[in-house]
């Protein structure tokens, strides 16, 4: 059964705007109409549970503990856990003239409305910091607030810059792990990781599984291999690692969508 705790309900803000709401939803169900726009931000921080997140602009993402939600005002929009199943979240809804200039400047992105925080015990934490004690019309802390949830999300987003860099680190490694071992699971294993989990990574990353990526590799090789007509196909075959010259042709053929010998007679025809 959900449970709701209300941080802050406002009707006040700052002039540079605020937090309306700020609400932690136990057992929630996420949002329950297949389409919603708001008029208004909201930040939403799952720390248990999982679900997805889809909106007008094409943007699908799975959305599991950690992962903060940034929803912009006017965007349709849906989040939640599977039906019959629920997750917790804090969430905020904000709005006023300081974040409607974040939105101009481009400070929000929009394709990546799904933004992964961790440790969860840390950015809960700090959420909550953000929220303060602001009630009635105390201005002083209302523009208080509002100063803590730009500093708030600012940090966010050198979370979120740290975190890409962080993928296309791990990405880049794993591309050359795999291109060196040969095979995805010894490249796995070199990175102290279990296949499984650098199965997922890697094709969330690059969007190809690491088979396929090897494949591409070895077929890349192979078009270079072909230019030089020294070399045999058996040559070919033996140098990128087939059993011989059949599985190299059924390979090649299924990748590029032509044989090897037809590949190197166009090649031929082209110098």
């Amino acid at each position: 059964m959900e449970e709701s705790t209300f941080f802050k309900r406002s009707i006040a803000v700052s002039p540079l705007g605020g937090i309306r709401i700020a609400c932690f939803v136990k057992q929630g169900a996420g949002v329950l109409t297949p389409r919603r726009t708001l008029p208004h931000f909201t930040l939403v921080y799952v720390v248990r549970g999982r679900g997805a997140y889809r909106d007008a602009l094409g943007n699908r993402a799975d959305v599991e503990p950690g992962n903060a939600i940034v929803v912009l005002p006017g965007l349709e929009h849906w989040y939640g856990p599977p039906r019959g199943e629920t997750w917790d979240e804090l969430y905020l809804v904000f709005e006023g003239p300081a974040f409607d200039l974040w939105l101009e400047q481009g400070c929000f992105d929009r394709s990546r409305p799904v933004i992964h925080l961790s440790p969860v015990d840390y950015w809960l934490g700090r959420i909550k910091q953000a929220i303060g004690e602001a009630h009635g019309d105390d201005a002083d802390e209302m523009m208080r607030e509002a100063i803590r949830l730009q500093e708030l999300l600012a940090e966010i987003q050198r979370a979120t810059r740290e975190d890409a860099e962080g993928r296309l680190m791990w990405l880049a490694e794993a591309k050359q792990n795999i291109e060196e071992y040969s095979d995805p699971k010894v490249a796995a294993a070199a990175m102290n990781v279990h296949y499984e989990v650098f199965r997922k990574k890697f094709k969330k990353l690059s969007g190809l599984s690491p088979g396929r990526y090897r494949t591409a590799v070895l077929m890349e090789s192979a078009c270079r291999l072909l230019c030089d007509r020294s070399k045999t196909l058996s040559h070919i075959a033996a140098e990128l690692g087939f059993c011989d010259e059949y599985h190299f042709s059924k390979q090649f053929s299924k990748t590029i969508g032509w044989s090897p010998r037809e590949y190197r007679a166009r090649i031929s025809l082209r110098n």
